[in-house]
């Protein structure tokens, strides 16, 4: 039976992207340093925007060199705690959209999310990062017990958790109730044979530049190792995976690999993929990111379910 293609209000999603030329920054390895420069000379903000304060109960805190923010419900407890890790290819701050994000998910589940604000490469690298971030993960299991924490990410956000699950299993002997990583960068080398054909109907990502960024990231390590690929790292003994992505995204690949290679290794995964569904489309103001972002609410409320079915939609068909 034939199935609807994207709702209206992704396609003209897609329109904005294409015209915005997101791509551009990645397009080389040229384009991407020239942007690391720039914002090194000029810094992103990174704080909450305006429009949170009264609608979440938000607090930050120091660790180190890391502002710590903690966001949740203004009105009730939260039953979850949630250690969120941005995306941005590990060399841009967080975006008001990641923000908005976090806000609807601490009042849905309702849940506490602990947003740490890293350190960006080339000036932090993995072998800093992950040690430092599985370091936080530990307080807060610690503080909640394991039964009530859900560590999730989206992008290089993604990456990052997964890297932090494996740490925090290998040197903590702890994992949380749940990861929850949203189109996932996994493999910093972007050489899966793949990634060419879906390429051309990515609006977001471009191998040179996501590969250049990688290498930063790296720092002296070889990029395929696994505290900066965690794909090519041992999954047995991981906490349960939820997973979405979106089949027109590169980074795909990643994500149908780490399913396999989780589900092979004796860990439960919910894994969505969304059809012709662009990178991190869970954020969209869509019909289809909606669906997404309930499907990751539900994720948190429910942190022991080794299933979860995706929710119908009026438009978009779901892969498990």
């Amino acid at each position: 039976m034939a199935t609807a293609g994207p709702s209206w209000q992704a396609r003209a999603f897609g329109t904005i992207l294409r015209l915005r030329g997101g791509k551009k920054v990645l397009a080389s390895a040229d384009h991407t340093r020239a942007r690391v420069a720039q914002r090194a000379l000029r810094p992103a903000p990174y704080a909450p925007p305006k429009s949170l304060e009264g609608r979440t109960a938000l607090t930050v805190d120091l660790q180190g060199d890391w502002p710590l923010y903690d966001i949740g419900p203004a009105t009730e407890e939260a039953s979850r705690r949630v250690l969120y890790l941005h995306g941005g290819c590990y060399l841009f701050e967080i975006l008001p959209a990641h923000w908005r994000f976090v806000a609807q998910l601490a009042r849905r589940t309702p849940a506490r999310v602990t947003v740490p604000i890293y350190p960006l490469a080339p000036r932090r690298h993995a072998s800093d990062l992950v040690p430092a971030t599985a370091g936080i993960l530990a307080r807060v299991v610690e503080e909640a017990g394991p039964d009530n924490v859900i560590l999730m990410g989206d992008s290089a956000g993604g990456g990052l958790a997964l890297a932090t699950a494996q740490y925090l299993r290998d040197h903590h002997g702890l994992q949380p109730a749940r990861t929850v990583l949203i189109s996932p960068w996994l493999d910093v080398t972007t050489n899966h044979p793949d990634q060419a054909a879906i390429e051309p109907l990515d609006l977001m990502l471009a191998r040179p530049g996501l590969a250049e960024a990688g290498r930063l990231y790296a720092g002296g390590l070889d990029p395929a190792d696994p505290l900066v690929s965690p794909l090519h790292g041992t999954m047995q003994g991981l906490a349960p995976l939820t997973v979405l992505c979106g089949t027109h995204d590169i980074l795909v690949t990643d994500s149908r690999a780490l399913t396999d290679k989780a589900r092979a290794a004796g860990v439960p995964v919910d894994y969505h993929e969304a059809a012709a569904m662009p990178h991190v489309f869970p954020f969209m103001p869509t019909p289809e990111g909606r669906t997404a972002r309930a499907l990751v609410s539900d994720a948190c409320r429910v942190p022991t379910r080794t299933v979860l079915s995706p929710l119908p939609h009026p438009d978009e068909p779901w892969r498990r």
